[in-house]
């Protein structure tokens, strides 16, 4: 193997250990995946709180 590309290959292995951001495509769309479902699932958790927050069903009805 040329040693110009095994310097560069190491280069990319330690950008990506201390980024945590993976070299692969593959590898890079299952990290944005794993982040959206983590990111749904928090949004769902917070849209709860909230509602039980503000005071349930009662705050959403309008009375005049």
């Amino acid at each position: 193997m040329n040693p110009l590309k095994k310097s560069k290959r190491n280069f990319k292995r330690k950008i990506a250990t201390t980024t945590g951001i993976p070299t692969t495509k593959s590898g890079r769309s299952r990290k944005v995946d794993a982040l959206q479902g983590k990111l749904i699932g928090w949004l769902i958790i917070g849209g709860i709180i909230l509602f039980v927050i503000s005071g349930g069903s009662e705050s959403a009805v309008l009375v005049h």
